[in-house]
């Protein structure tokens, strides 16, 4: 591996971020695939994993929303929607995982490797990027998975389907930002990691993921604030926006990414510069 050129002193300058992990950029990809075989050198079936798990995962939630639930998964599915409940769940599933596999690993990413922070002087921002590449592969897995399904339950390809790269950017953005503050955060408070847990549980109930944001906008004598307040929350935007894409077949509205748009946006600067603050006094945390 080639060696980084990289002086501590630079670590307080915003500015070089970009330009720091650019340089860094065979560190990041030792660290992603140094993860990936740790995950999967000793089992027997090696990578085979990462699609059997999401393929299981998807055989359970056929088998229980079309048996077991059937009547709630009717009650959950919009009037007149085409799609099955259990691939519009998987939709939103597909992505809210990735996001919360992301965020978990990113926030202990920093004191899981103290080790390297330590000894070695590189863009510390590698470390809760790479957590936030690894999870990548079980998303691409996932969604080929959602896209098999969504094609044999008769549903169509359309060419709404280019905006979704943009729409994954804007979620990547916002994660990374989140990522960043929270692992520096966790490295000076460890209480961090265990807030992270219950606000991603309780984040999954207030994001559209095995629901519609229809049934929320719709709810009849609900308040307009809760609504609101509701739809504060990007990952609602995001999740729909996927939906709007694969099962509606058109690109999704601008007021509803306009949000989730600052939100990563103001998640990306305020992320940098938290963490490049408090980057030189890592290690004495750690």
């Amino acid at each position: 591996m080639r060696a980084i050129v990289y002086s501590n002193l630079n670590q307080r300058k915003v500015w070089r971020v970009i330009p720091d992990l650019v340089r860094a950029r065979q560190l990041l990809r030792d660290l992603v695939w140094k993860d990936l075989r740790a995950r999967y050198r000793y089992a027997v079936m090696g990578f085979l994993w990462a699609v059997i798990e999401p393929l299981m995962f998807v055989l359970i939630l056929a088998f229980v929303f079309s048996f077991v639930f059937r009547d709630r998964a009717q009650m959950a599915t919009p009037e007149g929607a085409a799609r099955p409940f259990v691939v519009m769940m998987l939709c939103g599933l597909v992505f809210w995982q990735y996001f919360t596999a992301s965020l978990n690993a990113a926030t202990v990413s920093l004191v899981d490797g103290r080790n390297l922070v330590k000894k070695v002087h590189f863009p510390r921002e590698v470390i809760p990027v790479a957590a936030c590449c690894v999870p990548l592969v079980n998303l691409g897995i996932g969604f080929l998975l959602l896209l098999v399904l969504h094609l044999v339950f008769g549903g169509g390809i359309s060419p709404a389907l280019l905006a979704l790269p943009v729409v994954f950017g804007v979620q990547f953005a916002l994660t990374i930002g989140l990522a960043l503050l929270l692992s520096c955060g966790h490295v000076i408070f460890r209480d961090v990691g265990n807030m992270v847990a219950v606000g991603l549980m309780f984040g999954f109930y207030a994001s559209p993921v095995f629901y519609p944001l229809e049934l929320v906008r719709g709810m009849r004598g609900a308040p307009a604030w809760l609504v609101t307040l509701y739809q504060a929350n990007p990952m609602a935007g995001l999740l729909t926006a996927y939906r709007d894409i694969l099962f509606e077949g058109r690109l999704p509205e601008a007021a509803l990414l306009a949000w989730p748009c600052l939100c990563a946006a103001g998640a990306l600067l305020i992320g940098v510069w938290a963490f490049r603050r408090s980057a030189p006094t890592l290690a004495d945390h750690l």
